[in-house]
């Protein structure tokens, strides 16, 4: 081994870091206050439940957090949750029949029986009710029983009807179907549902709630209490009194009575045992919870977060303020991610409210602009000159000029070139290389389709239609999609726009401006492609183009993914490149990167490598060229819930790498990031290694294409790396695999084509 003999002299300090590791997932959720469907406060948390995000608020340390697969939970997709106060757990289930419970010291327990359970019939949890020393599911076959003294499953009921509830009240155990509420001795085995007995109920398909050995609460589309009256020979009448003509969402046993928690006549009500009245509480339509072991003030929670009814501090927890994150831009220069809903478009039949967040690496924002478009938006655009100032488009609003987070300048039809049609603007942008900003109007304003607005005119405050140029780009397709794709190329020599509407095997127009934003550019159409080989490639549907960071264009479709150089659309003899994936089995053959496969977007990490999104198959990482594909995500290994991915963002800044889904954001920490132009500033985590850390220690900050010497203290180098984009990583061992032992390392760079080596960082290892 060959010894370095460091000449300098480090003065870098040693400090624990609370980076991610590479590999790591985080997933963003979203807390929308008018999908809270439920609440439960604990001893010591509150849990509240978003859609199908769970939440909770420690009530000692005022700690808010989400909960997901990435942390304690098992799964992902929350169909409900349920407390039992008596011995202060909380029941999660999903909507696959998964079922967490989260004790009272927080551990979770797994019980996945339902959900691996091999039946042809629905599986489906209904709800959860709690008798002492037992847990009720019902479900769509019939109900199980659950000893939650061991967590493990005592009995199951197969009756081949869904039944809605299963509670035990004293004696009796009810069962609630659409067909009607039945009953019978618990202890005693009833082999068909027919065995039970038919009460004299009318109000069918509730939820049951045991108040007492006599009595229940029954919540179907209102709310009544309803007592058991013995008649002998395991025969019982029923009496049913209506409460309210509204049902309670939340039923909780409380200091002194049961809280009814009434959202939609935004009131809570305490209650005692016969349901009489002890106290209202104004909620203003938020859903309240109160813990028997607490000081009986509720807990709500609504759009402005959580909070006891009598205090106006509210907690919102650090998540998305919408429930559909589509479009994602990245802010190099104030390092924060913009995740935007979306307009009706390839996957959204319908246009969605508008908001736009955004997220520095820690805490989430709502920065949608007050006098936002009411429905959603199509993508972001920064100014290259501005990193305050980002272009919006709305479908029938014109395009929206945002400065520090407000709407300073709308772009239409009333000083711009833009056409109305149908109430429709509809316009498609894009920014190029010289900061014009172009426009493409083709079903509303078929005779003049393009528009720019010159860079300087850009910064204006006021604009006319007369500050617009108007280059004559012919043979545009008219139609009226909302699949519109337009980019323009940054990279090379060339200045090339390249636009399709996306509509149903629509063609691929492409423009050379040469930096003349008045003329006629020179243009080429495309309907279809020739590749490499020879081959027609054809599609149902172009999804997006991206272009990578040396010039070529990524075009994805539904068939798959091609990759050309867009200088070359203009010559005689144009082929695309259909990438091929060699086998490597010794037969020399290959498979089409992506065949078959809808390819929904492409971008681009620090190594020039592709990260594709695809429909159906979840997101691949391939390398630079394509021919590799290093990793792929789905829902069978890693923590996506869905296999679907609408887009996906390289942070130019670090190494995460951020995907929009139908169920949410994730975020996963890869193992290149950016390089950079020195070895300035490169810094190397977790440092120090502790004894009880087994991952890797990851390095970066490096120049591109770095190698990278491990030496110890004495200067023998015991490993050798080389870096992704500005990245690598260093598993703590030696070039045996042997564990590096207690002592300080240090990292020895140089630049892969030659160069002066230098020590750029140390790390301590403690064993």
């Amino acid at each position: 081994m060959k010894k370095i003999f460091l000449m300098l002299v480090m003065l870098l300090a040693l400090s624990a870091s609370a980076q991610n590791a590479v590999g790591d997932w985080i997933i963003h959720t979203s807390f929308v206050g008018n999908q809270v469907t439920n609440i439960a406060e604990g001893n010591q948390w509150v849990y509240y439940l978003s859609g199908s995000n769970l939440f909770r608020l420690d009530k000692t340390t005022q700690e808010n957090e989400a909960m997901t697969i990435s942390g304690d939970l098992s799964d992902m997709g929350i169909a409900d949750i349920y407390y039992n106060s008596d011995k202060d757990y909380l029941v999660v289930v999903y909507a696959n029949s998964n079922i967490d419970v989260i004790r009272s010291n927080g551990s979770v327990v797994n019980m996945p029986e339902i959900k691996n359970a091999m039946m042809t019939s629905s599986k489906a949890i209904n709800d959860v009710t709690f008798a002492p020393g037992l847990m009720y599911l019902a479900t769509d076959f019939g109900y199980v029983v659950i000893d939650d003294n061991k967590m493990v499953v005592k009995e199951s009921h197969i009756y081949g009807e869904r039944l809605s509830s299963v509670a035990q009240v004293g004696k009796w155990l009810l069962l609630s179907s659409e067909n009607a509420v039945y009953y019978g001795r618990t202890g005693k085995f009833y082999e068909q549902l027919e065995s039970f007995n038919v009460s004299n109920l009318n109000d069918k398909n509730g939820k049951i709630r045991p108040i007492n050995d006599e009595s229940f609460f029954n919540l179907t589309g209102w709310t009544f209490l309803c007592k058991i009256a013995p008649r002998g020979n395991d025969e019982a009448g029923f009496e049913s009194n209506l409460l309210y003509q509204k049902r309670a969402t939340v039923v909780q046993n409380t200091k002194g009575g049961f809280l009814l928690s009434i959202p939609s006549i935004e009131e809570a009500v305490k209650v005692n045992e016969s349901g009489s009245e002890l106290e209202i509480f104004d909620t203003s339509g938020e859903v309240c919870s109160a813990n028997p072991a607490g000081d009986g003030t509720p807990w709500a929670v609504g759009a402005k977060g959580l909070h006891q009814l009598n205090s106006e501090n509210y907690f919102f927890p650090n998540a998305l303020s919408f429930a559909q994150p589509f479009w994602m831009a990245y802010n190099k220069d104030r390092d924060k991610l913009y995740v935007s809903s979306p307009t009706a478009n390839a996957f959204f039949r319908t246009a969605l409210p508008s908001y736009i967040n955004t997220y520095d690496g820690v805490v989430w924002k709502n920065v949608t602009p007050e006098n936002a478009p009411s429905t959603g938006t199509y993508w972001i655009e920064f100014l290259p000159s501005d990193p305050d100032t980002y272009l919006i488009a709305g479908w029938t609003t014109g395009l929206h000029r945002v400065v520090n987070d407000k709407i300073a300048l709308t772009y239409n039809e009333t000083n711009s070139p833009m056409k109305v049609r149908g109430g429709v603007l509809h316009p498609i942008t894009t920014i190029d290389r010289n900061g014009n900003l172009w426009v493409v109007q083709t079903y509303e304003n078929p005779s003049q389709p393009v528009m720019v607005l010159p860079a300087a005119k850009l910064k204006q405050t006021t604009v006319a239609a007369s500050d617009w140029s108007l280059p004559i780009v012919d043979g545009l397709n008219t139609g009226k999609s909302q699949r519109s794709i337009l980019i323009s190329t940054k990279r090379g020599n060339h200045d090339i726009k390249l636009f399709t509407d996306g509509d149903f095997q629509s063609g691929v127009t492409a423009w050379n401006s040469n930096g003349d934003i008045s003329g006629r550019p020179q243009q080429t159409f495309f309907n279809s492609f020739i590749d490499q080989d020879g081959q027609v490639f054809s599609w149902t549907y172009v999804m997006c183009m991206t272009e990578d960071l040396n010039g070529v264009v990524w075009l994805g479709c539904t068939e798959g993914v091609i990759a050309f150089n867009p200088a070359q659309m203009f010559s005689g003899d144009f082929r695309v490149n259909h990438i091929k994936v060699p086998r490597n089995d010794g037969t020399g053959m290959a498979d089409y990167l992506m065949s078959g496969i809808q390819v929904n977007d492409i971008a681009i990490d620090g190594a020039n490598r592709k990260w594709i999104a695809t429909q159906t198959s979840g997101v691949f990482l391939v390398s630079a060229d394509g021919t590799q594909i290093i990793k792929k995500f789905n829902m069978a290994n890693s923590p996506l819930a869905t296999n679907t991915v609408y887009k996906v963002c390289c942070n130019p800044n670090n190494n995460s790498v951020y995907m929009t889904t139908p169920t949410g954001v994730y975020e996963y920490f890869s193992d290149s990031s950016p390089a950079e132009d020195s070895y300035s500033n490169i810094y190397a985590y977790p440092n120090p290694v502790r004894p009880d850390y087994g991952g890797n220690v990851t390095i970066t900050g490096m120049m591109d294409n770095s190698l990278i010497k491990i030496a110890d203290a004495s200067g023998n180098v015991i490993r050798q790396l080389k870096s992704t984009g500005g990245m690598a990583t260093w598993d703590c061992c030696d070039e045996r695999g042997e564990r590096a032992k207690t002592g300080v390392y240090f990292v020895i760079c140089s630049r892969a084509n030659g160069g002066s080596e230098s020590v750029v960082t140390k790390i301590a290892v403690i064993r």
